[in-house]
This record gives C-alpha cells, sequence and structure tokens, in this order.
C-alpha cells in the first residue's frame, strides 16, 4: 500500500483477560510491538481499583518493556459503565470513569482516548438517550481538552450507544461542540452497522482519528483472516484516503483466552503483510 505503514500499527492487552499485567505486557514486549493500545481492564487496571501509586507502577513496567501508550480505553461494555444512563448518580459514576481515565490516559502520554456515547433502555425514546450522552460528552470534552488527550466516539448497535454510524459520530460531534471530540472506526463494527470502509470515512467528514482492526461477522473481534470481513479491501480504502491515524489491533474474543500471545502474535503479522502488499 501507498500510505499505510507497519509504524502504525498498535499491539494490546485484549485478549489477556485471563492473564496478568505482568505476563501481559512482557508477551507484547516478546512479539516486540512498542506502541500498543492500553485496555484499562480487571484484572490488569481497573480504573475503579487503581490510585496514583498503581499508576505509577504501570508507567515503570511500560518504560521497563519499551512500551509506549498511544490510546487508552476504559472497558465500558461488560462494566456498568454508561454516561447516558437515566439515572443521575450512575450517570455520574460513569462520568467518573472516564475523568479519572482521561487524567490517567494523558499521564501515560497516550493521544486518545476510546469513549462510547452511552446508551438508554430498549423500551425508551433514544431521543432523550441522545440529549443526555451529548451533555455528558461536553463534560468529557471539557476535561480532555485540559489534559490535552482527544476522544474518540466509537459505534455500536444501540445497546451499547447512541451512535450507530459515522453519520451519528459527526452529529454528535457537532451537537457537543468541543474540539476535543473525534471519531474512529472499528472494523469489526463496520460489519455489523453495514458502512463500507469508503463510506465511513466520507461521513466522518475530516473527523477519522482512530482505528480497531480486527476480523468479524458473525463473531467479532478475530485474527484477521478468521471471519468474514474484507480486511485487505477495508484497509486498501483506509490507505487511499490517506489516512496517518493508528491502527489498533482489538483482538478480543472468548476463543483466544488460552493463548492470547499467539492471538497477538498473527495478527500483528497478517495485518504487516495486508499493509505491505
Amino acid at each position: 500500500m501507498k500510505n499505510l505503514k507497519e509504524s502504525q500499527i498498535l499491539t494490546s492487552n485484549y485478549p489477556y483477560g485471563r492473564y496478568s499485567l505482568d505476563y501481559a505486557l512482557d508477551s507484547l514486549q516478546r512479539i516486540g510491538g512498542e506502541k500498543m493500545e492500553f485496555y484499562a481492564c480487571f484484572p490488569h487496571f481497573h480504573i475503579d481499583d487503581a490510585e496514583y501509586s498503581d499508576l505509577k507502577a504501570l508507567k515503570r513496567k511500560l518504560k521497563d518493556r519499551g512500551l509506549k501508550v498511544e490510546c487508552f480505553t476504559p472497558e465500558q461494555c461488560l462494566y456498568p459503565v454508561n454516561i447516558a444512563a437515566k439515572n443521575v448518580n450512575a450517570r455520574k459514576r460513569s462520568l467518573d470513569v472516564f475523568k479519572k481515565s482521561i487524567l490517567y490516559g494523558a499521564e501515560l502520554g497516550a493521544e486518545y482516548v476510546v469513549v462510547l456515547a452511552g446508551y438508554g433502555t430498549l423500551d425508551e425514546d433514544e431521543r432523550f438517550a441522545w440529549a443526555r450522552s451529548v451533555e455528558s460528552l461536553g463534560i468529557l470534552g471539557d476535561a480532555a481538552a485540559g489534559c490535552g488527550v482527544t476522544l474518540v466516539l466509537e459505534t455500536s448497535p444501540r445497546e451499547y450507544t447512541t451512535t450507530h454510524n459515522s453519520r451519528d459520530v459527526v452529529r454528535m460531534i457537532r451537537e457537543v461542540g468541543s474540539s476535543a471530540i473525534k471519531g474512529m472506526i472499528d472494523t469489526a463494527t463496520l460489519g455489523y452497522s453495514g458502512e463500507t470502509m469508503r463510506q465511513a470515512i466520507g461521513d466522518l467528514e475530516g473527523n477519522l482519528r482512530h482505528v480497531h482492526v480486527a476480523d468479524g461477522v458473525p463473531n467479532g473481534h478475530l485474527i484477521p483472516g478468521e471471519g468474514n470481513l474484507n480486511l485487505p479491501k477495508m484497509l486498501e480504502e483506509l490507505d487511499e484516503s490517506g489516512y496517518e491515524g493508528f491502527l489498533s489491533l482489538e483482538i478480543l474474543n472468548d476463543r483466544y483466552m488460552r493463548e492470547p500471545e499467539k492471538a497477538i502474535e498473527i495478527s500483528y503479522r497478517k495485518l504487516k503483510e495486508y499493509i505491505n502488499i
């Protein structure tokens, strides 16, 4: 490909959820991926449990292994984290999770923090959940701007967020009005939304800042080549757009629970093969 480079690839600790943080970081060092997206989750670094001393210890562990965090992503699907929750206390607690994630991500030197806009219950008019998303993201956008990081909004079905496609992301960005909020693309999620890569890039109207790479459909976030997505074509369309951001491997599926290093190593190799075509 003409524009995409190996230096844009990020490894991640996504598939290591049944292993310790030290094992995950040692494994990523063995693979040779110096830049990474850090998935803040239990048992590695759960935001609710982590204190500043834990953050300092994490920084040392990363430095000792030559790993650089470029993107910080708190778990927000498996846990009750929802910035559009109707319950005021749940919404405040969720906002606190992201405020802390923004602070910790900035401390680690991350450029981006991945955010879902939150969701309402399926029996609620989604317009009300959308309004709560706008209000919450306004608060988080101010926090991100103050810390010098950019929030990148994901798309997902209604069960997970109010932004279901790239057009929704752009609408949310406009309504929030924060320069610290941009968009991202997840190749596995594109399989569910029905968007092509070219369409999503165009619909984001210059707001694309981050990309998650994984195969998928019907199961999501698989090793490249194990799903039904045409990842080479997606990456070709991304390459044609002149995209200069990161390509982060979000490999997260129970089938890799016992062999996470193998899953990341194969994915890392396959992605390099794709972009060197």
